[in-house]
Order: C-alpha cells, then structure tokens, then sequence
C-alpha cells in the first residue's frame, strides 16, 4: 500500500467514524469508562505511565526509519481490516 492509498484509508476510517450516528453514543460510553477508569488509578500508575511514555517518545527518534518491511505489511493488513469492520458496522462505502 502506497502512501497515497494509506492516507486514503485513514480519511474514510475517519469519515466513517464521524458521519455515524451511533458515533455519538460510543463516544459517551467511551468517555464514561475512561472517566471510571482514571477514578480507579493510583498516582503510582499515573506516574509510570508518564515515565513510559516520556521513554517511547524519546527512543522514537532512534527506531522509526527502522521498520520492516514485514511491520509495514501488517499495518498495511490491519488497516485494511478495521476500514472493512467500520465499513460493516458504520456504514460507508461497501468493499471494492
């Protein structure tokens, strides 16, 4: 999948996703559970998970020209896949 076809895919996941009416309601529900969740977690965790982030965005630099060629092929394969279960549960233009 080239670039081009990639951004493709991203825009309509996106298209998809916002032009749903049943969006609305997941986001609802997501927001709940996210809101619960962070209830529930102790300073520890927040702070580690902080730490981890910090240390992955600082070793990003080093790793990113460095994927291969069989990481690029299953991103290309997954993305794929969630535009076709969006497509289904969504809506949207059916598969080519």
């Amino acid at each position: 999948m080239n670039h081009k076809a990639q951004e493709f895919e991203w825009q309509e996941l996106k298209d998809i996703w916002t032009s749903s009416p049943k969006t609305k309601q997941i986001n609802i529900e997501i927001s709940a559970l996210l809101n619960q969740l962070k209830s529930k977690v102790s300073q520890f965790e927040k702070d580690s998970i902080k730490s981890d982030i910090n240390m992955l965005e600082a070793s990003w630099g080093k790793t990113k020209g460095k994927v291969s060629q069989f990481e690029k092929d299953l991103v290309k394969k997954d993305l794929q896949l969630f535009t076709k279960l969006f497509r289904k549960f969504f809506g949207g233009k059916k598969d080519k």
